[in-house]
């Protein structure tokens, strides 16, 4: 398809919401839309993670620096697939680890302070405003002696409470994402109070991710992904050179001595926990967005004792798999298509619209788009081949970011009239990041989830999914399938399937137009929290917190008394998305 020309009047939204969490796809990215000028901007608030996507719909590229941050995990959402050959995996283990001690840090945990690793925002002071840390832990703690991780850590003050003895502590989407360089050096003197409420506000570099170290990331799927942006290559051939990429970045990690199968929840529960005690503190607030939520479950689970409340959002509980991923986003896309559908102006712009995205992937499969678009994070350009499976996770991705819903009907019909201005800007938002971790992506997924599964659990995900999109879902699945079946890493327990139990004080927030954690996952967790609140947000997509004050001041709320249900009056203000 060829493309009309990009207009200088029509700008990507203001992301502000989660960063992206690459959780679907560890092969394509997630993409955030571009707004026209004429749509109402939305507030400048902070962007969280994926692998999430964002809220409000923004103007300028002004802020593009902004966009960048929320960029990642939120792109929640997409981390590309990546793939390693791996030496047998060692005899699984049936039984969750002993809990650590709970009243002071263990030995092998220590925090030292150093100055911020990350650039801190404006008005934020290295040492004052923000401290900023490594804590030592264990690498496997089945050899408390061995090597050591380095957790990458920095404390933002609350400015309503001098010393504060129960701080939140923020659990980053992926497995994979990064927080520091997501979220930290997002926060400026200005929006302080829009990220940092009650509370101390604790963020850290998971085991693996970003200033960590140990790094897992691969740089490797990094280059093989600009390499191929502007070929069409053949699904088998795709995969096959992913795997290659993924493979010799695998390769590199064991060379180097790192033991991958000590980069899972279990030891991530353990840090949390260690963390919290190194840092001088006795329990802590939960906050886990996407996978997060897997996290904080866990640590619930196995460290109950330094945990006075959670909140999970966008709920990825142990009992779910990635084969439910499909169905995920098969319900995302009727949430789109039947609220254009009930709004009278979007329904009048973009009639029948299922129809056409459903007919355009057929379309763009035999003839692919090409257009150019620009890395916001980098402001470099690049020329792109788009075939319909590829349009499939450009939709998915995009509805992670809550600001760039509404335009989704209007960049499916730009693109059926072979106009690509919408699709680049929000292909340049979300498809390029260099800071998801895609070794810890896999350490974790295969273990946590592929190695309980077989293949045919495949081909029974793509149960009830439209035939268009079920080719590039399926591959996609099967993808994961063939890295973990190289990565070799061993099975988690048993145990760490099952629902979670608990008594903690838990809020539970799912999104409606979330692609990758649908309500149903958040009510399926509360089932075994006795104490817990459910909340649902309509037109909000992967990631509630940050992107509406409404949620905000729940969350807030909670943090503030977890024991007492907050309101949810401001719940009925919040409306559908105002479609363009």
């Amino acid at each position: 398809m060829e493309d009309k020309p990009v207009h200088g009047d029509e700008q990507l939204p203001y992301v502000d919401g989660d960063t992206p969490y690459y959780e679907y796809s560890s092969s394509r990215r997630p993409t955030q839309p571009m707004t026209p000028s004429s749509l109402p901007p939305s507030p400048p608030s902070p962007k969280p993670p994926k692998r999430t996507r964002n809220r409000t719909l923004l103007l300028i590229l002004a802020i593009v620096s902004m966009i960048l941050v929320v960029v990642v995990v939120f792109l929640s959402g997409l981390s590309y697939i990546l793939y390693r050959q791996f030496p047998p995996a060692k005899t699984p283990i049936t039984t969750l680890p002993a809990r650590a001690p709970t009243h002071q840090a263990t030995p092998n945990a220590t925090f030292r302070s150093t100055r911020c690793p990350f650039h801190p925002g404006d008005g934020i002071v290295d040492g004052q405003t923000v401290r900023c840390g490594y804590v030592a832990v264990p690498e496997n703690r089945s050899n408390p002696n061995g090597a050591k991780v380095q957790l990458a850590v920095a404390i933002f003050k609350s400015q309503h409470v001098q010393h504060d003895p129960y701080p939140v502590v923020r659990l980053e989407g992926g497995p994979g994402g990064p927080s520091l360089d997501n979220w930290a050096n997002a926060i400026t003197s200005e929006n302080y109070a829009r990220f940092v409420f009650n509370h101390d506000l604790i963020m850290f570099d998971q085991r693996g991710t970003g200033y960590s170290t140990p790094s897992l990331k691969c740089p490797e799927t990094l280059q093989f992904q600009f390499e191929t942006l502007d070929k069409h290559l053949s699904a088998s051939n795709y995969e096959r050179l992913q795997l290659q990429a993924l493979r010799t970045c695998h390769d590199r990690l064991v060379r180097s001595g790192i033991d991958l199968n000590a980069f899972n929840s279990l030891e991530n529960a353990a840090d949390v926990h260690d963390l919290i005690l190194a840092l001088g503190y006795r329990q802590a607030n939960l906050y886990g967005v996407s996978y997060g939520t897997r996290l904080a479950l866990t640590t619930m689970r196995l460290f109950p004792s330094v945990v006075r409340g959670v909140v999970l959002d966008s709920v990825y509980p142990p009992q779910e798999n990635r084969t439910d991923l499909p169905g995920a986003a098969q319900r995302a896309f009727n949430v789109l298509f039947q609220g254009c559908a009930a709004d009278a102006h979007c329904n009048r712009l973009y009639p029948h619209l299922d129809s056409v995205f459903y007919r355009l992937i057929t379309e763009l499969n035999a003839s692919p788009a090409r257009f150019q678009t620009t890395d916001a994070t980098t402001n470099k350009s690049y020329n792109v081949v788009m075939t319909g499976d590829d349009f499939v996770f450009v939709l998915f991705s995009a509805l992670y970011a809550t600001p760039i819903i509404p335009v989704l009907p209007q960049m499916i019909f730009q693109v059926r009239d072979h106009n690509s201005t919408l699709l680049s800007q929000i292909y340049g938002l979300v498809q390029f990041d260099d800071t998801f971790s895609d070794g810890m992506f896999y350490s974790d997924e295969c273990s946590e989830d592929w190695d309980f599964l077989k293949h045919q659990d495949i081909a029974a995900a793509m149960q009830g999914i439209t035939p268009r999109i079920q080719p590039a879902l399926q591959d996609d699945l099967q993808l994961e399938y063939d890295a973990c079946r190289q990565w070799h890493v061993q099975q988690s327990p048993i145990a760490q399937k099952q629902p979670v139990v608990s008594d903690i004080p838990t809020l539970v927030l799912s999104d409606e137009y979330d692609p990758i954690t649908p309500p149903a996952n958040g009510k399926l967790a509360a089932q075994t929290l006795k104490n817990s609140y459910y909340f649902l947000f309509p037109g909000l997509g992967h990631g509630a917190e940050y992107n509406s004050p409404c949620v905000n001041s729940i969350i807030s709320a909670f943090d503030d008394t977890p024991t007492q249900k907050p309101s949810a009056a401001c719940v009925t203000g919040m409306g559908e998305p105002n479609f363009v």
